[in-house]
């Protein structure tokens, strides 16, 4: 009889394992004997196993990579490490490097050290940059003027889409470190982290922990990284594993833009009350425990007010309420924008006040209201319209009203300081503009503030730290500023802020926020002008936003830089849109060298339509006719090659292939109006009759049809 196998594979490897072992004489043995035995004998055979995958070269997965994402006690954010005089100091652990800026502290902490430590998300972290110009560098470099006396060491621990329950975390861990101060900026992410980590959060987290622990040994990263490759059907060696498979591997985003891209992205979001309702109380739980902690230690906190782009940054998902007719009410709010970008500012007000009358939670109706409000200088309204915006918009990755107040409030009972950088921007901005509708101004995207509002939030910090008296005194001089100012703009790498602005462009075009993209890619050729993959974004932005002359002029900036396979067929579409149809040929015939089946489709049918437009029609036929062997039931390029057919007098073929596309949908106004085209130069009048007024009853108002019946009732008339 075969002996009884566990179900859990590790378990059963290592049942086998120990099975195949010599038998030994045991029998006389206690059981609590037996049982160290066979403790000592897995403990030595797990320590071998060890230190053979050590020889080996084979490292733990928690080396290089969090794969907890920070919710794990076992995976701290600092190491221990050596400087250069031989001192032991606290590092940001290299598992942790994707989240955290890369800094250090002495151990030892003496009598003169005033500690701080900086928590929060990416604005902390000083993103789309780098601590290099985040507000926590001004504070590094001006505290030391302001108190002289003390020795001050500012600690940047703002992790990327960290929200307020990592940061807390984090906080722990970093209390153990004699804190003379902790300062918090984090709201932006809290509904982003329930949904992305959402798995975290359940009862059953303990399992993390283990697997945790698990994956620090050489041992359980092999069994995880063996497991992975069986479960996904990879038998890559892991000697042979590449980099992009390491980071296949990842299960946690490392930023919003992977976010949008690879995880849990805007469709993933829906309107859920009851949710939102559970994320503001987790968040009012996480700052009271902040709080605590701080407390705990003996250690001041101050918490900063979020602040975020209204003006700028349109909302990144929005539904209109139940019931309605979403189409109808999509284009509307598209005739309100149009109507905006033509200044007709009356008409646009009147378009969107309907729209919002029946649906006044859609956060798109309500950012296109704030626009026109903002266009007609009634700034108040529109500033309402915009926080409207943001506070409806269906995935919130800005701190929506609810999460402020609950920081206002938290602060307010428990007597924390707390800098009010939302309202002191504002006061700036009236002052600077006349208006508090804050925008790309003074943020770089949706809530990352410039370098100069970086500066600002930093002073603005040391303000209130000498106003509670947690700092004594006195406030930077103007030629401190100027000096700190200085070193900061001898550290920029442009090169580095460059490609920053052109990822933010990629994540604005990606999600459709074409207006927001082109900022960052113009941005991004101010410092980096020769950088394609941007030029590229901001032509193809602009070509979106309807700015077609403007986008032909980066098209030919790009091209007269350097050659620029992916611009191919957007440029070739925009010269023949915009009637340029020779320059629009060789564009669209390069485009077809291409492994993307749905670009290669796009350009023959462009090229279809470039040559029915030249009167080429029998080569039309033949381009169009390679579209059909890709996609065989598509309604437009059938009707595009049933005229070719018409034009060369094949009217049979045309009705053939048009009795397919009216199979498929009966009312297709542009197959029946064609439909009745060819029946009309058969001569076959009553049916062409029915399919010219089936096309009417779809569109009643397009002359084309209307001089197509014209037609049929004068041929009628002479039948008769």
């Amino acid at each position: 009889m075969l002996p009884r196998v566990p179900p859990n594979p590790i378990a059963g490897f290592f049942y086998h394992l120990m099975s195949t072992r010599q038998p030994s004489d045991t029998s006389n043995l206690s059981w609590n004997k037996k049982l160290v035995f066979s403790l000592v004998t897995t403990a030595a055979f797990f320590l071998l196993l060890e230190l053979l995958l050590a020889l080996l070269g084979v490292k733990a997965i928690t080396s290089t990579s969090d794969p907890n994402a920070g919710f794990s006690k076992q995976i701290p954010l600092l190491a221990t490490g050596i400087n250069a005089d031989g001192d032991t100091v606290l590092v940001t652990a290299a598992n942790k490097s994707i989240w955290f800026n890369p800094q250090s502290f002495m151990e030892n902490k003496s009598a003169d050290t005033k500690r701080v430590f900086c928590l929060g998300a990416s604005t902390t972290y000083g993103r789309p940059f780098s601590d290099s110009t985040s507000y926590v560098r001004w504070l590094r470099d001006l505290l030391p003027n302001v108190d002289p006396h003390a020795d001050w060491e500012v600690f940047n621990a703002g992790g990327v889409s960290y929200a307020s329950y990592r940061v807390t975390e984090v906080m722990r861990e970093l209390a153990q470190y004699k804190p003379d101060l902790f300062i918090v900026y984090s709201a932006h992410n809290e509904f982003l982290e329930r949904l992305t980590y959402a798995r975290m959060f359940e009862p059953h987290s303990w399992t993390s922990e283990l697997s945790a622990a698990a994956q620090r040994s050489r041992t359980g990263s092999l069994i995880r990284n063996i497991a992975t490759q069986l479960g996904s059907g990879n038998t890559t060696p892991a000697s042979k594993t590449t980099a992009a498979d390491s980071d296949a591997s990842q299960p946690f985003p490392d930023e919003v833009d992977e976010l949008l891209n690879h995880s849990i992205g805007p469709l993933q979001y829906e309107r859920d009350a009851e949710w939102q309702k559970e994320v503001i109380t987790e968040y009012r739980l996480r700052l009271l425990e902040m709080i605590s902690i701080a407390r705990s230690t003996g250690a001041e906190i101050v918490f900063v007010m979020p602040a975020s782009n209204l003006r700028g940054t349109s909302p990144f998902k929005s539904l209109f309420d139940d019931g309605l007719n979403v189409q109808l009410l999509s284009e509307q709010v598209q005739l309100a924008e149009d109507q905006l970008r033509n200044n007709e500012l009356d008409l646009a007000l009147e378009t969107i006040e309907n729209v919002i009358k029946l649906s006044p939670r859609s956060a798109a109706a309500q950012y296109v209201l704030g626009k026109i409000l903002f266009a007609r200088q009634n700034w108040t309204a529109a500033e309402l319209a915009f926080q409207r915006a943001l506070d409806e918009d269906v995935c919130p990755l800005r701190a929506i009203s609810r999460l402020r107040d609950v920081l206002r409030s938290v602060t307010d009972q428990a007597n924390v300081p707390l800098v009010d950088f939302e309202q002191l921007l504002r006061t700036k901005s009236l002052a600077q503009n006349g208006h508090a509708c804050l925008g790309d101004d003074y943020f770089l995207d949706h809530v990352h503030p410039t370098l100069d509002v970086h500066r600002e939030l930093g002073m603005w910090i040391i303000d209130e730290l000498l106003e509670q008296s947690i700092v004594k005194g006195k406030p930077p001089s103007i030629s401190t500023i100027e000096n700190v100012q200085q070193q900061i703009d001898e550290s920029i790498d442009y090169q580095t802020q460059g490609q920053a602005f052109r990822n933010l462009a990629k994540v604005n075009h990606w999600s459709g926020k074409f207006s927001e993209a082109a900022i960052a890619a113009q941005r991004s050729l101010a410092l980096t002008p020769n950088d394609l993959e941007s030029r590229f974004l901001l032509a193809d932005s602009l070509t979106n936003e309807q700015q077609y002359d403007a986008a032909l002029k980066e098209y030919r900036n790009l091209f007269k830089y350097s050659d620029f396979p992916r611009a191919y067929l957007p440029y070739g579409e925009l010269l023949l849109n915009r009637g340029l149809v020779e320059e629009a040929e060789p564009f669209l015939l390069a485009a077809l060298i291409t492994d993307n089946q749905e670009h290669l489709s796009r350009a023959y049918f462009d090229l279809g339509v470039l040559y029915s437009a030249t009167e080429q029609y029998e080569l039309a036929v033949e381009t169009l006719g390679k579209v059909m062997v890709l996609i065989p039931d598509h309604p437009d390029t059938m009707n595009m090659q049933a005229y070719c057919l018409r034009q060369l007098k094949r009217e049979t073929e045309a009705i053939n292939l048009l009795q397919r596309v009216l199979a498929l949908d009966s009312d297709n106004p542009e197959a029946n109006h064609e439909m009745a085209k060819a029946c009309l130069a058969i001569k076959d009048i009553p049916r062409a009759k029915l399919h010219i007024e089936a096309a009417l009853r779809a569109d009643p108002d397009n002359p084309e049809f209307q001089a197509t019946l014209l037609q049929v009732q004068q041929n009628e008339g002479r039948s008769s």
